[in-house]
């Protein structure tokens, strides 16, 4: 995404777009910056307003950042779930063993 904003960057002349995209890439430009929007779009915490700027240079971009949700918020969410739920079920079965005992002796 930040290569071809840095690439769109490079061949405006309307000085009001070149502001707005130069904004844009201060929150994209470099690894850090680029994993703490990544985080913030995981977090879903405003990530709209900069997700605006960026889809009307680059239209296909917002399939990233949804396919990104769909991926990290969906799945790893389920995943934990599915953690949780295994623990649950392993400590409830680890209970019934403990009555049974408890019953027999």
């Amino acid at each position: 995404i930040v290569e071809p904003m840095q690439s769109i960057h490079a061949d405006l002349t309307n000085s009001a777009d070149k502001q707005r995209i130069e904004e844009t890439l201060v929150i994209l430009d470099g690894l850090d910056k680029f994993m703490f929007t990544l985080v913030q779009v995981l977090c879903q915490d405003s990530f709209h307003a900069f997700m605006r700027e960026i889809v009307h240079f680059l239209p296909w971009s917002w399939t990233f950042f949804y396919a990104y949700i769909a991926i990290a918020c969906l799945v790893l969410m389920n995943l934990v779930t599915a953690i949780i739920v295994e623990h649950a079920m392993e400590q409830s079965n680890l209970d019934h063993e403990q009555l049974d005992v408890e019953r027999t002796a």
